[in-house]
């Protein structure tokens, strides 16, 4: 890197970790700040009529509720004293709360009754009730309602990790997290062809219309290329919401109040004379052998096809309606006053851009849009997502309000003497008839289940548009590793079937080039599917669109406000055509210096294709983005992100670096626009952490940037106070002698994944073939990769008042409690609370319990409900935690742990994919030396390194010699031309083989190996795949009730599979009797009766002396086999559907 490429990235990193999550901390400000208000707000009033006077058809009395000025109010808790204090995440977490904030918002009820003969006029009367509750919502931690933002008192006093990055949920005490989720980008023409055969339509041009205030769902707007040719042509269908099939669109043409066939042509292709006008002949003839040549005409047919159940008295005026809301609503921009007629020639104008891309594409002259490009992508943070559900569950909570509003209403009990329209409503009632219970309760199932229910999420098929549930939205915190939390949080999920055969959306885009890291995708199913955001890439929020528009506004343009041909450049803002410009350098110019100086969002969108003559200005959300150096541009003398923006960096996202050139670094400049802040950044934080990583094979990469996640770390600086489910943590970690520029500069330098180990590369022994290592045993037994595992058990108290059941702590007695457990009691005490540092066995009851027995038989009080250890390694309890939860029943929560020594058959893995599990432990005094005495912690085989191509680890050796001589640590940030001749260079300097070869002698015999052995230290990780987890053997356990066959799985006590391979392995082998013992002896003998007449099963009951045959009346002749029960059900279903399998018996 140079000077400046430092600088910058320190400057933008400035706040370490936390600048990774600002995508989910800021769209969920965005959401609260913003989105709530404005759902809220603008959200209709809730009217309800009354007193219908039916001589002039009008109503005496309207009442109005409305909803404003919501605020929050930070994390609270109520305990059951009545105190009331503040909840911190860390007490959350414990006693299994949600960190949430109450919502309030402001009641407006207005109460008109209307007087004189025809209620011409009235009195009016309103009343304002502040701060009603609207349920709580959950928190992300490290959002302005965090009680952590701003706190007093340091984090790590309040019980957090100083280096969490925050950015997640606690949701009944478990950490969540959103997965960012890609879609097709709204208001953005898209071009689909149809490949198959027998289709209706040949291409399809579509657009997703969402309006600018989110306050009501996408809209589709689909033009069709029909395939049927009717005399002319093929003509055109258009498919619009509410409408109940396709209707030719030369239809919504006249409806919006183009009329002639001159007049659409002319919009379409720009001239009247243009040789392709004969391509629309055939929609033409569509709609005049309609009879439509009028916009009376066109509504009135559009009248005649809406939806069935359209229950509308006036559905005139409803089509008109409809043609403003559902058609391409989002040509009105938020808050903008435009007059209706300069948004339907904006309608209008969309429309015949629509068509004549369609026409081209059919031309071949345009090409179809690529679904995977990422201009044509969007993803939707934490912020969006919760914005798009809150929207329909606060429209459920209104239309609910409404109906008991009505019955309120209804009740005439304020009409008793004189009426009083101001007591319907009081602050004792409000709540029976606002039912905003379900808000709070739909946000928590939500984020707890991973279900959102939210619609326009995926691809850009009809079928996303419906209301589809989506699944693993909200997935629980990976706590694995600090690697593997960062990478949880910056994860993007593509909504494609993960065992789908497509194989475009799995590949590696070249739009996504500096926004995806290349390298960090899962193996298997999801290849592809899961995506890794870049180190510099962030997620933009929405911004109006207004603050461009004031912006043009200064500028010379011509703006659209009729439906006309115009000429110059087309400006369009946010996917709505605004206005024309006959000077595009001069308007481009003008609008980058705006975002420079940032008197516009430095995160806008300018594009300029000249080809298509158009300037596409976007400030929507969800767009990535990332920082790039502007040529010929100063960097100032700043820490501070804000002062590099306005001098030197520019943001840009996918669609403006299609019109740029972009270096790779500032010395690759010629005639480039703008180059890359440095190239190690365009990848994601796990591949950042690989030194040299340039110099691999990309697997190898990949496969370390997996295994980085599963690593032996110390997770949180906190693990002590915390109680996950299941936690790792190594014992003795130390900070690479080779690390990465971007290791420091996100603090992960602080807590490293791993240890530095002596490496030699050899073959000694024997012992380390096929990815297996020799380990030093004596350097184990000094702490080398030692490694602690944290579980944790919890249980709870429940009381039923009404059946009486009642559940109790306490150490059960065997002579008062049923099934009492054959197993120790000797960790708990009296209480059931199990004893500080107490030794578990496997089987031995960590919490006692038992349940009361109110009429029982045998005279027995209780019934033993104990938690039992289910390892079946020592463990030893290291914490107990009681209190109450939220529903108000105690509970206990104990946390165990035990010493993870490392043993043969665990996973070690270097940062270059090199993976290999201990083949054996081997003593000091076996192990190879050097003349000065020196023997190796691991021995690798060679054979490892040629087929993989794993060059940076040996590179990563050399350089960490080098370190270590001159006592110093180096920098392997990749893409640094760091070359093997200059380490070669130093390695002679300081007295070493050049190569990084010793000369090692046999730790058995004393003698000198006739070989140099290349051996150095590199930086090894323990991975969290042991071998004591992983064991398992079984002789008779659990058996499934339906086919009588062994469970399957370690944690049911399964059997042992014998499946496809291991059968044909047998068969090869002619091992008869064993595999009838593998498959039936050992597995599902069944002893059932065989007619010998016609060879199906019979019923044979020697006991009872029953012996028949259903199929053929036997009653004598029958013999007993063994057979699997599988097959016995196997027979009975083949008999279920008529065909009979009949055994032949032996004479």
């Amino acid at each position: 890197m140079t000077t400046m490429d430092w600088n910058a990235a320190n400057a933008y990193f400035a706040n370490g970790v936390r600048r990774l999550v600002d995508h989910q901390i800021d769209s969920f400000e965005d959401f609260t700040r913003n989105k709530i208000p404005l759902i809220v707000q603008s959200t209709p009033p809730i009217t309800v009529w009354h007193e219908q006077n039916e001589a002039i058809k009008k109503y005496k009395y309207e009442f109005r509720l409305s909803f404003e000025n919501v605020t929050y109010t930070k994390p609270r808790l109520q305990e059951a004293t009545g105190r009331v204090k503040p909840m911190l995440p860390a007490e959350a977490r414990v006693r299994n709360f949600t960190y949430a904030a109450q919502m309030h918002a402001d009641i407006r009820f207005v109460a008109r009754t209307y007087k004189g003969e025809m209620y011409e006029s009235f009195d009016e009367e309103s009343r304002v009730f502040e701060g009603i509750s609207m349920g709580k919502l959950p928190v992300m931690l490290g959002s302005s309602l965090c009680l952590l933002k701003d706190y007093p008192a340091s984090l790590a006093e309040v019980g957090e990790c100083p280096n969490d990055p925050l950015g997640y949920f606690v949701v009944h005490g478990s950490e969540r997290t959103i997965l960012c989720q890609e879609k097709v980008a709204d208001n953005r023409i898209m071009l689909f062809q149809n490949k198959r055969s027998a289709s209706k339509h040949l291409f399809s041009v579509e657009m997703k219309s969402l309006h600018e205030s989110f306050t009501t769902p996408p809209k589709k707007l689909e033009i069709r290329l029909s395939s049927k040719f009717n005399g002319f042509g093929f003509p055109m269908m258009a498919c619009v919401p509410r409408f109940r099939e396709d209707i030719p669109v030369v239809v919504y043409f006249r409806a919006l109040g183009v009329i002639s066939d001159k007049e659409i042509a002319n919009l379409v292709w720009g001239s009247p004379d243009d040789a392709n006008v004969e391509l629309l002949a055939a929609s033409f003839r569509d709609a005049a052998e309609l009879n439509i040549f009028t916009q009376a005409d066109a509504v009135q047919y559009l009248t005649n096809h809406l939806q069935y159940g359209t229950n509308q008295t006036d559905k005139n005026a409803y089509v008109r309606y409809l043609l403003t809301t559902e058609y391409l609503p989002h040509v009105k921009f938020a808050g903008e006053t435009t007059s209706p007629e300069i948004l339907n020639a904006r309608r209008i104008m969309l429309t015949a851009s629509m068509v004549r891309r369609l026409l081209l594409t059919y031309l071949k002259k345009i090409p179809i849009d690529d679904r995977d490009a990422y201009p044509n992508k969007r993803v939707v943070t934490t912020g969006a997502l919760l914005t798009h559900l809150f929207r329909q569950l606060f429209q459920k909570v209104c239309n609910d309000t409404r109906n008991e509003f009505v019955q309120e209403v209804n009740n005439d009990s304020w009409k008793k003497g004189e009426p009083r329209p101001m007591d319907i409503l009081n602050i004792n009632n409000i709540y029976k008839i606002l039912k905003i219970s379900s808000i709070e309760g739909k946000l928590k199932q939500a984020l707890a289940t991973g279900n959102f229910t939210v619609m326009g999420l995926g691809t850009s098929s009809s079928a996303s548009m419906s209301n589809a549930t989506k699944v693993g939205v909200s997935q629980v915190l990976a706590r694995m590793s600090y690697s593997s939390t960062l990478s949880h949080l910056r994860r993007i999920q593509t909504p494609v079937e993960k065992s789908g055969k497509l194989l475009a959306p799995r590949k590696l885009h070249g739009t996504s080039w500096g926004f995806m890291c290349p390298v960090e995708t899962p193996e298997g199913h999801s290849v592809g599917i899961v995506k890794t955001m870049s180190l510099l890439t962030c997620v933009t929020q929405h911004v109006p669109s207004h603050t461009i528009l004031h912006f043009l506004e200064t500028e010379k343009l011509e703006w659209v406000h009729t439906a006309k041909v115009y000429e110059g450049t087309s400006i369009t803002v946010n996917g709505v055509l605004v206005a024309y410009t006959q000077n595009p350098h001069e308007l481009v110019t003008a609008l980058r210096a705006a975002k420079h100086s940032m008197r516009i969002h430095p995160h806008t969108s300018i594009a300029w294709f000249t080809l298509a003559n158009t300037i596409t200005i976007e400030t929507d959300g969800g767009r990535v983005v990332r920082p790039v150096f502007r040529v010929g541009k100063t960097a100032p003398d700043s820490k501070v992100w804000n002062d590099w923006v306005t001098s030197c960096i520019e943001y840009i996202d996918a669609s403006e670096t299609e019109t740029l050139r972009i270096a790779l670094t500032e010395a690759d400049v010629t005639t480039h626009t703008h180059y890359e802040v440095n190239p190690s950044l365009l990848i994601g934080h796990m591949a950042a952490t690989i030194p040299l990583s340039d110099h691999n094979q990309s697997p190898r990469n990949t496969y370390q940037s997996a295994m980085g996640k599963q690593s032996m770390c110390v997770y949180a600086t906190n693990f002590a106070k915390r109680l996950d489910k299941n936690a790792y943590v190594l014992c003795s970690i130390t900070r690479p002698i080779v690390e990465t520029r971007s290791m420091k500069m996100l603090g992960m330098h602080t807590m490293p994944f791993g240890m530095n180990a002596v490496v030699a590369i050899a073959c000694y022994g024997g012992y380390n073939q096929e990815d297996s290592i020799i380990m030093n045993r004596s350097a184990v037994n000094r702490g080398l990769f030692r490694g602690l595992y944290y579980t944790m058990y919890k249980d709870e108290e429940h009381r039923n008042v009404t059946s009486g059941r009642e559940e109790k702590f306490m150490k059960p007695q065997k002579h008062n409690t049923r099934k009492f457990k054959n197993t120790s009691y000797s960790a708990i005490s009296e209480n059931g609370i199990p004893i500080q540092n107490a030794i578990l066995q496997e089987n031995d009851v960590v919490i006692g319990k038992v349940v009361n027995l109110r009429h029982d038989t045998a005279g027995y009080a209780f019934r033993d409900a104990s938690t039992t250890h289910k390892n079946d390694e020592t463990c030893r309890v290291d914490g107990v935690w009681q209190d109450k939860n939220s529903d108000g029943y105690p509970f206990v929560k104990v946390r165990v742990v035990s010493e993870r020594v490392p043993q043969i058959g665990d996973k070690f893995s270097s940062r270059h994919g090199q993976k290999g599990t201990v083949g054996m432990l081997l003593n000091e005094e076996d192990m190879p030396f050097t003349a000065s005495g020196l023997r190796p912690d691991l021995i690798m085989n060679p054979h490892a390194v040629p087929s993989r191509m794993t060059i940076a680890q040996l590179m990563e050796t050399i350089f960490g010699k080098i370190c270590t001589q001159k006592g110093t640590l180096g920098d392997g940030t990749p893409y640094n031309h760091m070359k093997i001749q200059e380490l070669r260079k130093q390695m002679v300097e300081l007295g070493m083989h050049p190569y990084g070869n010793e000369i090692l002698y046999n730790g058995q015999t004393g003698e000198m190996i006739e070989a140099e052995i290349f051996m150095g230290p590199t930086f090894y990780q323990r991975l969290k795949h042991m071998v004591i987890d992983k064991k398992h053997s079984r002789a008779r356990g659990p058996i499934v009730s339906l086919t009588r066959q062994p469970c399957e799985g370690r944690s049911r006590d399964g059997g042992l599979r014998v499946g496809e391979m291991e059968r044909d392995c047998l068969l090869s082998h002619g091992a008869s009797m064993f595999t009838k013992e593998r498959m039936m002896d050992v597995s599902d003998p069944f002893v059932t009766g065989i007619c010998k007449t016609c060879g199906t099963l019979a019923v044979v009951n020697p006991e009872e002396g029953i012996y028949s045959c259903g199929s053929c009346g036997n009653q004598t002749n029958f013999v007993q086999k063994t057979i699997p029960y599988a097959m016995k059900l196997w027979m009975q279903e083949l008999e279920a559907m008529h065909i009979v399998p009949r055994m032949i018996l032996e004479a």
